[in-house]
Parts: C-alpha cells; sequence; structure tokens
C-alpha cells in the first residue's frame, strides 16, 4: 500500500528543520511520528466536507530538532530516541542532559527494544544462548555454563586492560577471575533456575562475587545464615529465592508497570548525578575540604547502593555524550525494572540532598584552584 503524499504540517516540519541547517525529509518525519516519537498537534477541522489537518505544536519542532541531530549519522531511530532522552544531542566532549519532551509511547518502544537488543546484561546473553539449544536440559545447562563464563571471562580482561590504561572501570565490572567465575555461576542460575545448581554452590559464587566484611548485609555471617535459609527450603521441595538479576520478559513486563512519570523522575536524578561527577572529581584532586564533599562521602559510605549510582554516574561521564546513552540506558532500566531498587530509590538519593546542590559551585572553585598549577606544568623549562 502507497503511502500518501506529505501532510501539510509534514511539509511545513521539513522547512522548518531546512531553514536550521538540519534535511529531514517529509517521508523521515513520517516514520517519527508513527513511532510515536513526536507529538502532534490534534486534528482540526476544515469544515464544509473539506477533511481536517494537523496543526504543528512548539514541542513538535523541539523534539524533531534534536530527532534531526541524533539521526544525522544514520542512527536507529530507537537509538535516538534514547540519546534524545538522556543526553543532549547537541553535546560533542561532556555529559549535559537534556529536557527534550518526547511522547511516552516512542520513549517506551524505544526503552523496550533496549530490553530485547541489550547485549550489555550477563542474564540476555545467556538467555539467547538457551534459546538457541532447544529443549534438552543437559545442553541447555552447557550453552548457559559456556555464556556466562565466556562473557564474564571478557568483561574481565577488559576491565584489567581498562585499569592498567588508568581509564575508568564499570562497577559491573569484575575486579578478579574468582569474581567474575562467581559472576557467571550467578548469572546461569538466573536463566536455568537456582535449583539447578544447589543451593550451596549459588551462595558461594554469590559471596565470592559480593561479599564484603565492610557491610553488614553481605559479610561472611550474613551469607552463612542465607545458605541455610536456602538450604531448607531446597530441602523442603519448595522454589528458591530467584536472584535479583530478572529475566528479560519479567523486566519487560515490570517496564510496562512502571508509571511514566516515574520512569522520567528516575532520569532527571540520574542525569543531575551524572552532571555532578566532573565537579566532584575536580573538587576531589584540588583537595578542596569542604562539608558538602564529607557529607556525600559518609552517604556513600553507608549505603551500597548509593555508591553502585555515584559509581555508575561517575563512568558513564566519563564516557562520550554519543555513547553515553546506552550506559545511563541500562542504569535507567536497572532501577525502574527491579522492584526493590525502585520502592528505595528515592530514599537513597535524597540523602544526599542538600550537599549536590553544592557540587557545581565547588566546581568552580576547584577549576580556578587547579588553573594555575595546569598554566605552570605546561610552560616550558
Amino acid at each position: 500500500m502507497a503511502w500518501k503524499g506529505p501532510s501539510a504540517a509534514e511539509r511545513e516540519l521539513s522547512e522548518l528543520l531546512r531553514a536550521r541547517d538540519l534535511c529531514v525529509s517529509w517521508a523521515r518525519i513520517r516514520r517519527w511520528r508513527e513511532f510515536g516519537a513526536l507529538p502532534w498537534g490534534a486534528r482540526r477541522g476544515l469544515g464544509r466536507g473539506a477533511g481536517s489537518v494537523s496543526e504543528l505544536t512548539a514541542d513538535t519542532a523541539v523534539v524533531a530538532e534534536a530527532l534531526a541531530l541524533a539521526t544525522a549519522r544514520k542512527a536507529r531511530l530507537e537509538k535516538a530516541v534514547l540519546r534524545v532522552f538522556t543526553v543532549h544531542p547537541r553535546c560533542e566532549d561532556v555529559f549535559v542532559a537534556t529536557w527534550v519532551p518526547l511522547p511516552e509511547r516512542g520513549v517506551r518502544k524505544a526503552l523496550t527494544w533496549y530490553l530485547g537488543q541489550d547485549r550489555s546484561s550477563a542474564v540476555a546473553v545467556v538467555e539467547r544462548a538457551v534459546e538457541a539449544v532447544g529443549d534438552d536440559p543437559e545442553r541447555r545447562a552447557e550453552a548457559a555454563h559456556a555464556a556466562a563464563h565466556a562473557y564474564y571471562t571478557r568483561r574481565y580482561h577488559q576491565a584489567r586492560r581498562m585499569r592498567s590504561a588508568g581509564g575508568g572501570v564499570h562497577p559491573a565490572d569484575p575486579h578478579s577471575r574468582a569474581d567474575a567465575q562467581g559472576l557467571a555461576t550467578f548469572a546461569a542460575a538466573a536463566v536455568l533456575g537456582m535449583e539447578e545448581f544447589g543451593a550451596d554452590s549459588v551462595m558461594e559464587s554469590l559471596q565470592q562475587s559480593l561479599g564484603s566484611e565492610d557491610d553488614e548485609a553481605l559479610s561472611a555471617q550474613a551469607f552463612t545464615e542465607m545458605t541455610a535459609i536456602a538450604a531448607q527450603r531446597e530441602l523442603s521441595g519448595n522454589r528458591l529465592a530467584d536472584p535479583s538479576w530478572m529475566l528479560t520478559a519479567d523486566r519487560a513486563r515490570r517496564l510496562r508497570e512502571t508509571d511514566y512519570s516515574t520512569i522520567c523522575t528516575v532520569r532527571h536524578v540520574l542525569a543531575v548525578l551524572v552532571e555532578s561527577a566532573l565537579p566532584l572529581r575536580l573538587a576531589y584532586r584540588a583537595c578542596l575540604q569542604d562539608p558538602a564533599l564529607q557529607h556525600i562521602e559518609q552517604v556513600r559510605a553507608a549505603n551500597p547502593r548509593v555508591h553502585h549510582y555515584l559509581d555508575c554516574a561517575e563512568y558513564i561521564s566519563r564516557r562520550s555524550p554519543a555513547d553515553a546513552w546506552e550506559s545511563f540506558t541500562s542504569l535507567l532500566l536497572s532501577i525502574c525494572t527491579g522492584p526493590e531498587r525502585l520502592e528505595a530509590f528515592q530514599q537513597d538519593v535524597t540523602a544526599l540532598d542538600p550537599a549536590l546542590d553544592e557540587v557545581h559551585a565547588l566546581g568552580r572553585h576547584a577549576a580556578a584552584r587547579l588553573a594555575p598549577a595546569s598554566a605552570a606544568a605546561s610552560r616550558p623549562a
């Protein structure tokens, strides 16, 4: 079935973008609109049987310009929507959040697509490997083990090279071979079911990866107690508690159940954390002594989740804006599809207030203090 020609609104929007040095055809505008990525005005009747027309809104032009910038390199529309939803498309060097008024329908479609295409998640990689070998239990177990261990071995070696080069490492990367092996067992159990591996094996792997005597909930004593409870459930024939790593289908269901306003709120808070990462780096480098910095470090030390969010924000801030959207989206989805994390998120990040309000001022102070030292270091001897 052939498309109808361009509407008056589509032609008008294409001409508007061209005036801003953005060449976008009416056909591409229609694809954006049909995907749900463009806000569009209500149809207005022309009267006397002359039909109706759609009118552009102020938001339409703003979103269209952002999408045009994000698709300049022929990126998939889903990627472009997520780029616009997270990072300003005009930024090339430093992460700057964007508040473009994207419609809910387009954002949800893009987030759902990302869940299905995500290769950064060990669970997603193992799921695909298991699905590819059919229903034979033995082959599924072998495929799960192989995929999980290959995934974490690769992540371990990548992280090791990055650390040696002084680069940023993602907080989820294994810090040792034992950590990689433990995470691999846990990922395979998340897909096949913990019963396939036994309570002792899974809990031992979990302790290898997450155990910490600095955190009472993750201490050796805590794992001993959790293992005893899991073993008792196993002996009684009850299904063991699923790990916090959810399957793709479960995450997609949770995403559908999460209010769009909640998704936007989490996006906003994470953007604040990422934008604060660079000023915080400068403040620490300048060795500033300030109550706001002390407060942030106290909260980081007291709350493992806040520690993780701040580490992720630091990692995202170091990536180029063209790539940052992917890590940002992954973190956003991990919160919005995790019931316990989402429930605790507001309380977790609120604990950082009001120190975050002072971060950018601290960054300017630190930059001013560091500037003379940088200038002196650059002068020839």
